[in-house]
């Protein structure tokens, strides 16, 4: 899903590594431009897919993954029914360095 605005790029969201059989899950990745971070774009965004993997993909679960210090983005989560189920260490090279996320998860 792309988030626009004008001409402009501001945000992008994926449903990522789909898994059907009985697992039914998938991945969910997203960001925004900081100048709109904060206005509820995001949150809005992130219920949108919620809807589409629940209703049109037929999946039973989402998981989500936020670096452990954006408290921003784990209330996107949180506001879209998401809870924390974990920490995994080291789990994305992000600037250089790995770094620890906060794991999240919906069950749709």
């Amino acid at each position: 899903m792309v988030l626009a605005r004008n001409d402009s790029i501001v945000g992008l969201l994926t449903l990522s590594s789909i898994v059907r059989g009985a697992f039914q899950n998938a991945h969910l990745g997203y960001w925004i431009s900081h100048a709109f971070q904060g206005a509820g774009i995001m949150t809005a965004a992130v219920g949108a897919a919620v809807n589409i993997a629940a209703v049109d993909l037929g999946l039973h679960r989402l998981e989500a993954a936020t670096l452990v210090h954006n408290t921003a983005s784990q209330r996107v989560l949180e506001k879209n029914g998401f809870e924390a189920y974990g920490m995994a260490r080291a789990y994305l090279r992000i600037a250089g360095q790995w770094q620890d996320h906060r794991m999240y998860q919906r069950i749709l």
